[in-house]
């Protein structure tokens, strides 16, 4: 493993954050007894296949990326207790691999470019199989990473600025870590989001993957304390979230995103079809995800759940074929706080990972006035083997599975600082 730097002088602690109490009313973001993905409205549109762009400007350079990489597998010591050699000596590449995969990492130019975050003490550096991270604190840059069995990391991203006897660095200083609680007998967790309810207090929502021909998948939500790394279980919220598909070989929930805007509040999430675990099909390795054989094996929807004009309902935004978008990040208007676009980051597993944008306009719903959205055309970039070739990191092992804004660190690389 890559010699960890020493921490950078004098960094200054992270703000507590101290929540607000409850009162009698719910507050807007409430999902307890609550459908995300239900009342699905307008016509779903044509799939969207995958078109190249040379760079793509819209994508938020310092965006943080987190990926599901980690070996499961058993540890060295467990393995020579159990005098499993075969296993052992399988195991040895697995182990070794983990010390230069990524975890952590951040977009430093339009070509979709990822450079790892290797140095620090943080958990999430050493993390296995992160399917989610979230901004706690954008002028702290505190994030949350969450592994598939629950285990949240909570840190602060560093970046040093070059000097003539330093390159400069990014470096992730560990706050803490905690597990979230799921159902008895739940699957793993493949989707949280970190978020400031209307009420000011920090929450955190999750949910399971649900598809293997279930219905549904359950949600909770509770207030959240990232000094102990905790959620508060007295506290906890019990809700679900529908297939919006309607087909049950597709996954219920990928990605997650929250976004509140006055009186609304929409549930952004991605919904995918895997066909290699479902139905047995086969990639094409020798090709990329516009391949026939790939488009036909990877499937994605992006979907909305609006709370707070009348009745909620839910858009299909788009579709997309060729990709599982695991990865999403809602890129609003500063002016109006509305959504014009959403970064997409796909985990395309032998074929890497694309770095998308998805362009987006007002329109009507059938019945429900301007507050729906038609989707242009997505641009995209090979964010695997572009950073494969400035890291020697092989594509595969890019798969993006969440994004978080940039914090105030990226200042430095966003205006010419090396990394």
């Amino acid at each position: 493993k890559q010699r960890r730097h020493a921490k950078p002088s004098a960094p200054q602690p992270p703000k507590h954050h101290t929540p607000v109490p409850m009162g009698v009313c719910a507050s807007k973001t409430s999902t307890a007894d609550t459908l995300i993905g239900g009342r699905v409205v307008g016509t779903t549109p044509p799939p969207f296949g995958v078109t190249w762009a040379d760079r793509l400007i819209d994508a938020p350079i310092g965006t943080v990326v987190c990926f599901d990489n980690g070996s499961k597998k058993k540890s060295m010591m467990s393995l020579a207790l159990e005098g499993d050699a075969k296993k052992l000596r399988e195991n040895v590449g697995a182990k070794l691999l983990d010390n230069i995969l990524p975890r952590i990492g951040i977009i430093w130019n339009e070509l979709g470019v990822v450079k790892p975050v290797t140095h620090g003490n943080a958990s999430a550096l050493d993390a296995i199989d992160l399917e989610c991270i979230s901004q706690v604190s954008g002028s702290d840059s505190i994030y949350v990473a969450t592994s598939s069995n629950g285990k949240m990391h909570v840190f602060k991203l560093y970046y040093t600025q070059p000097s003539c006897l330093d390159w400069g660095f990014l470096y992730a200083e560990h706050i803490s870590q905690g597990q979230l609680p799921s159902p008895p007998g739940a699957g793993e967790v493949e989707a949280t989001c970190c978020f400031m309810n209307d009420r000011s207090e920090l929450m955190m929502i999750w949910t399971g993957r649900g598809g293997q021909e279930l219905k549904e998948s359950w949600t909770r939500q509770a207030p959240f304390d990232y000094i102990s790394g905790s959620v508060d279980e007295s506290k906890i919220e019990i809700g679900r979230m529908a297939n919006v598909t309607g087909n049950l070989k597709w996954r219920t929930a990928s990605s997650m995103q929250v976004h509140v805007n006055g009186p609304v509040v929409e549930f952004w999430f991605t919904s995918v079809y895997d066909g290699t675990e479902s139905d047995g099909k086969t990639l094409d390795a020798t090709s990329d995800q516009t391949a026939p054989q790939n488009k036909a094996a990877f499937k994605t929807v992006l979907a909305k759940t609006t709370f707070g004009l009348g009745p909620s309902y839910t858009d299909i935004i788009a579709q997309y074929e060729g990709i599982k978008v695991e990865a999403i990040l809602l890129l609003k208007d500063t002016g109006d706080n509305k959504v014009k676009a959403v970064l997409l980051g796909s985990d395309d597993e032998i074929m890497g990972s694309l770095l998308g944008v998805q362009p987006l306009q007002e329109a009507k719903v059938a019945g429900m006035g301007n507050f729906g959205l038609n989707a242009g055309t997505p641009r995209f970039v090979n964010l695997a083997e572009n950073s494969m070739y400035e890291t020697f990191v092989p594509k595969s092992k890019f798969g993006t599975s969440g994004f978080a804004p940039a914090g105030s660190f990226a200042s430095a690389i966003i205006n010419g600082g090396r990394v």
